[in-house]
């Protein structure tokens, strides 16, 4: 049997006497409130340390859900951006294609020019051909023989046609020739095909040279000779070298088209008083959408 030694009784009267003292000095004091309000206190502070610590874990974790749908929102973003831009190109297209219109219909007013248009639907600009196909031929009253225009002016002439396409021979072919007009001199020449860029005029007067008659930055127009294929007043292009041969016998004078044949698209092809005028080509399919 367990028996108390003096020490033991010693420590259980401290026990008791400390246990009487700590109650005491509560009942007078609240010595107890202030201690459970310190470890409160304590427990409060390593709480909010402890919240503090995981929050950052908690956002990775919340980042790592959102990732999948914020990647399913950019893709969306994507697909809207490119549709947009996609509107934009089509609209842009559709606008350029209307303004040259447009032009067709004016230049044809100012010359008095009969007409229909055609898209071009190929092209052969080798040094050996220089030409173009059309989308519209004899059912839409196009013939050998007629004027082809593009809204910067005079492209050549129709070579030949089917029922519904033409080919039309561009004056850079090197078997073109127009009659010309040149500058305010008026004087008149030949603007020949090279079966490159530009064109060279010849049968200028050689009196009407030597005097400076045809200078660099002189605008070429068709002087309406040419058979009358050709109605007067259409714009041709450019004077951009006028240059005398080394012992002074010849001139050689080039010219610069208007026209950028490498890009041609709407044309106007001129036809009689007696042929149906067609309405312009509608727009591009999708100017709508």
């Amino acid at each position: 049997m367990w028996r108390r030694t003096a020490r033991d009784r010693v420590f259980i009267a401290f026990l008791v006497l400390s246990t009487v003292t700590v109650l005491t000095l509560d009942f007078r004091t609240g010595i107890l409130d202030g201690i459970a309000g310190s470890a409160q206190e304590v427990f409060d502070t390593l709480s909010s340390g402890m919240r503090g610590f995981v929050r950052p874990f908690e956002s990775v974790v919340q980042s790592i859900g959102d990732l999948g749908s914020l990647r399913d929102e950019n893709e969306n973003l994507k697909a809207e951006n490119a549709e947009l831009r996609r509107q934009a190109e089509t609209f842009s297209d559709n606008e350029r294609e209307l303004a040259r219109i447009r032009s067709l219909l004016q230049l044809e007013g100012n010359v008095g020019l009969r007409a229909v248009q055609a898209r071009v639907i190929g092209a052969s600009l080798s040094g050996l051909e220089r030409t173009v196909t059309i989308n519209k031929g004899r059912n839409n009253g196009i013939v050998p023989d007629r004027a082809v225009l593009a809204p910067e002016g005079l492209v050549g002439r129709v070579s030949w046609a089917s029922a519904n396409s033409a080919k039309i021979e561009l004056m850079t072919d090197a078997k073109s020739a127009v009659g010309v007009r040149i500058g305010e001199s008026g004087e008149t020449g030949l603007a020949r095909g090279t079966g490159g860029r530009n064109l060279e005029l010849e049968l200028v007067s050689r009196a009407a040279l030597d005097q400076g008659a045809v200078e660099v930055g002189d605008m070429v127009l068709t002087s309406g000779y040419q058979g009358g294929i050709y109605p007067s007043g259409l714009p041709v292009g450019k004077v951009e070298r006028v240059t005398l041969a080394a012992r002074g016998t010849t001139y050689t004078i080039s010219v610069t088209p208007f026209v950028r044949f490498s890009q041609l698209d709407i044309l106007s092809v001129a036809v009689s008083e007696q042929e149906v005028i067609e309405a312009p080509p509608s727009p591009t399919p999708g100017a709508d959408e």
